[in-house]
């Protein structure tokens, strides 16, 4: 069961990347990221008062959540959407896989010194990005483009590491749910006023039915449940046998991608998926917390 926990929201967010992809071909990626958290924040708050209460956050609580939300939602969600907007959602996928490997970067910065084993999976992970980036081992390829949106979806990364790697005290203090929900509220709303920009650019009559299923399907599932299932699963099955699961995040998004959005992936870009997945598999065996 614990496994089915974990299985869930890996499925729905490899699904995400082509999902959005879809949506932003018809909202600006202001727009969408504002709506789309401000929803699954609504939805994230309605199950924390459902489960615990809703009971606000101690005084020396605010800023730590207050920073988790303007890092992991505002920031990550405003470049996520506009590099999902500037190259492929598979490529993406693959590139936002290395956080792990920017949060090893993180903590060996603050005295955590890893082992031989996990830098060689750092040196290998780089190299695959490098080769899904460039599509090619024989000559340099990084005019293109798209690699603008490229290098934002590893900044994305970068956010998503110094989220992992500051908030488990205060995930263990307070609770999974209470620090991603009131993280997520405070995050939502300094996004909101995003919205704005690209209002006036949004034809609401070409929003077909399609496109608003793809919309809750990124907020609810993916932007507030998906959350919940993941915890559930670490819940069972602890941590270390849970992360082996985040490894399966790019293969349903290149799959997704490939069949939904018709994108095409080559033999180059496949080899340095399978690369960059190594390297941190690698990253995790030779790093012991």
């Amino acid at each position: 069961r614990g496994d089915a926990w974990l299985l869930l929201p890996v499925i729905i967010w490899g699904n995400t990347f082509p999902t959005a992809k879809y949506v932003l071909g018809i909202l600006p990626p202001t727009v969408y990221a504002s709506t789309r958290y401000l929803l699954a924040a609504a939805t994230l708050m309605a199950v924390l008062a459902w489960r615990q209460g809703l009971k606000p956050p101690r005084r020396q609580d605010w800023l730590p959540l207050i920073g988790f939300g303007l890092l992991g939602i505002t920031l990550m969600q405003l470049l996520w959407t506009n590099a999902l907007s500037l190259t492929a959602a598979s490529k993406g996928a693959i590139l936002v896989a290395v956080s792990p490997i920017w949060a090893m970067l993180v903590t060996s910065l603050r005295g955590h010194w890893p082992g031989t084993r996990a830098w060689c999976g750092v040196i290998l992970s780089f190299a695959g990005v490098f080769l899904v980036i460039n599509n090619s081992i024989t000559v340099v390829n990084l005019g293109g483009g798209s690699l603008l949106g490229d290098l934002l979806f590893l900044v994305v990364a970068f956010c998503w590491a110094c989220y992992s790697v500051f908030s488990p005290p205060y995930l263990a203090r307070l609770g999974a749910l209470y620090v991603s929900a009131w993280s997520m509220l405070f995050g939502a709303l300094a996004l909101a006023p995003f919205m704005l920009i690209g209002l006036d650019d949004v034809v609401w009559p070409a929003i077909g039915a399609g496109h608003w299923a793809a919309f809750l399907y990124t907020a609810i599932l993916a932007g507030a449940l998906g959350y919940l299932l993941w915890y559930e699963g670490i819940a069972r099955l602890g941590v270390a046998r849970s992360v082996v699961y985040s490894y399966l995040i790019p293969v349903f998004a290149l799959v997704s991608a490939i069949v939904f959005l018709g994108e095409q992936v080559s033999m180059i870009q496949l080899l340095g998926a399978a690369v960059v997945i190594a390297g941190l598999v690698l990253t995790r065996s030779g790093t012991r917390t």
